[in-house]
């Protein structure tokens, strides 16, 4: 996908199978005049997890990003952090009923992040392990915290940060749509700097490419957003590319 800029934001996104998966269960869409940003990662070892991630995307998109070009979605999304809730659990709810209308859907689940960016503040929802970071004055910092029994073992002291990246286990799912009947994503809300840069993606990064690699990638003069998206994606392929990759990178237009 291409950088776009429209009414104050710049938008670039990739996504790209990997060295080892025979098939993209990524999904992603970037709205820059709508300040909307979706990704979602369908789980790996699932059936149809590509039909579940793109259920979860056009579901959302379709609540905040409404086709008749009304504004309602996307500003009761930045002002109102219950409605992006919301269309989380009706991609929720999508996924399921297809999983019971389809057979060889059965079983299909999948990750999401999604963001509203509106003026100088930001409304996140996340549900599983897809991440959002922002990077600012040359720092990289994660946002979300990840739904996996790994970051529930690193909360109690169980095991550290270093063991958890090594951990066979660190992957496991502790919530992701397509399991339950209900899903009540995590909600991060910020303010958003002349100059931040923020990131979302799917694990296909973060479990390739260290944070500080990451943040080398990111700094200024590396490259535009769409060139810095394709660096991140070579890293991961780099380091083995051992999953599908998704990356979306936003920064507030220059006046």
């Amino acid at each position: 996908m291409s950088v776009n800029s429209i009414t104050g934001w710049d938008m670039a996104a990739g996504t790209d199978v990997g060295l080892i998966r025979s098939r993209n269960e990524d999904a992603l869409r970037i709205f820059p005049h709508h300040g909307i940003v979706i990704l979602s990662d369908g789980m790996g070892g699932h059936r149809a997890g590509n039909v579940a991630s793109s259920l979860a995307v056009d579901v959302i998109a379709s609540l905040l990003v409404p086709a008749n070009g009304e504004q309602q979605g996307f500003e009761r999304a930045s002002t109102n952090p219950q409605f992006l809730a919301d269309s989380i659990h009706d991609a929720n709810t999508a996924i399921l009923t297809a999983a019971r209308q389809e057979p060889a859907y059965s079983g299909m689940g999948a990750t999401v992040v999604a963001a509203s960016f509106h003026e100088q503040h930001f409304t996140a929802a996340h549900v599983g392990d897809s991440r959002l970071y922002r990077f600012s004055k040359g720092r990289l910092e994660q946002l979300t915290v990840d739904h996996t029994l790994a970051e529930r073992y690193m909360s109690h002291g169980y095991i550290t940060r270093q063991q958890a990246a090594h951990w066979n286990a660190k992957n496991i799912l502790l919530k992701a749509l397509g399991i339950d009947e209900s899903v009540t994503p995590d909600i991060t809300e910020g303010s958003v700097g002349s100059e931040d840069l923020f990131l979302l993606c799917s694990d296909g990064l973060t479990n390739a490419v260290a944070d500080v690699e990451i943040e080398e990638l990111l700094q200024p003069g590396a490259g535009d957003l769409q060139q810095k998206v394709e660096q991140l994606i070579a890293a991961a392929n780099n380091n083995g590319g051992p999953d599908n990759i998704s990356v979306i990178l936003v920064r507030r237009s220059n006046p």
